[in-house]
């Protein structure tokens, strides 16, 4: 096999653009069918429907189309049916994260994908992005020395519709949006976290006070190994789409992230000016691309994805536990198990 059929699941904000990269930027890969409960979303969204094969159910798509791999970008909340669809019918899955919104049901999803045994990767982006990347080698290098403290941030520039700000949709502020720092924590630092202790609160966003999720949060982190972490969520920064990271070791940091979109300045009487990316699209495009090759790459090789199931089931487990502490004010421990 030189080329693998795929199709994407939910064709909205994030699903559209795999699409689109899917059938101009991965190598690989064919782009098929689609599949949309709201095809008139955009015009963007109605071309793609056009010139392809678009279905108003996966279970349409899966029943009628000839595939070797699906994109799953639905709504979290239907991410494990449509894994578990998915794997029934042979294809080889890349899900974006989080893969589930229980720890039961992210193994429930394993479990599918192993019994049928077919790939699974989740679509942790940022680690494919060239600044932590980079920052991952010359960590590994020792340029740092011991890594012994983390800070994340990610902020959005608008909070969601409170139909997607619903925790059980989406999983919440934590799940959707703080996931990315927790998995990249782990990663970064190459240790489990074994403790977390949450505050948030629904400070700005009616929208999202009204279904009971928090606009801003701030979790503290203890690794199993003893060095600590505090990560920062917002859906309401203004300025821009804001992605920062930063170790620091007892011999020195790395720090990753930017604030200019485009590498241009303006200077003038009323002081320097710059823009700066506004969604996950814009800051992270060429790192979604990247992640796609990776994920058609491993599959042609027949080897192991980089973002397996484990990683999923882990980080949703810290997530979870995160969100737990900000509605109780307690610390939540966690068990690490070592391999």
């Amino acid at each position: 096999m030189d080329e693998l059929r795929i199709a994407v699941i939910g064709v909205g904000r994030i699903g559209l653009v795999h699409a689109e990269n899917l059938e101009h930027r991965v190598k690989g890969a064919r782009l098929v069918a689609v599949s949309t409960s709201n095809p008139e979303r955009t015009a963007r969204a109605r071309r793609i429907r056009d010139d392809l094969g678009s279905y108003s159910t996966p279970t349409a798509l899966l029943e009628t189309e000839d595939l070797d791999a699906v994109i799953i970008a639905s709504k979290t909340s239907a991410h494990v049916e449509n894994v578990e669809m998915g794997a029934a019918s042979g294809a080889h899955i890349f899900c974006e994260k989080p893969l589930a919104l229980t720890v039961e049901d992210c193994e429930r999803a394993a479990t599918a994908v192993d019994k049928a045994d077919v790939s699974l990767m989740i679509g942790h982006v940022r680690r494919f992005d060239r600044g932590h990347l980079e920052a991952k080698r010359w960590i590994e290098e020792g340029a740092i020395g011991q890594p012994v403290l983390y800070r994340g941030m990610s902020g959005d520039v608008d909070p969601p519709d409170p139909d997607f700000a619903d925790p059980a949709v989406s999983g919440g502020l934590i799940l959707d949006s703080m996931y990315h720092d927790i998995y990249l924590s782990r990663w970064l630092m190459s240790d489990e976290i074994s403790r977390v202790y949450g505050e948030g609160g629904a400070l700005v966003d009616e929208g999202v006070r009204s279904v009971g999720d928090v606009d801003n949060a701030v979790v503290s982190l203890r690794f199993a190994g003893g060095a600590m972490g505090t990560l920062t969520a917002s859906r309401v920064t203004r300025y821009g789409h804001d992605l920062r990271g930063e170790v620091i070791g007892d011999q020195g940091a790395v720090q990753i992230g930017r604030y200019r979109h485009t590498p241009v300045r303006l200077l003038d009487r009323r002081g320097v000016h710059h823009d700066m990316a506004r969604s996950t699209s814009e800051r992270m495009g060429e790192a979604l691309v990247t992640e796609l090759q990776a994920f058609v790459d491993s599959v042609l090789d027949g080897t192991e994805p980089p973002v397996t199931a484990r990683d999923a089931c882990r980080t949703l487990e810290v997530a979870l536990a995160a969100t737990r502490s900000i509605h109780s004010g307690k610390p939540e421990e966690l068990q690490v198990i070592a391999e």
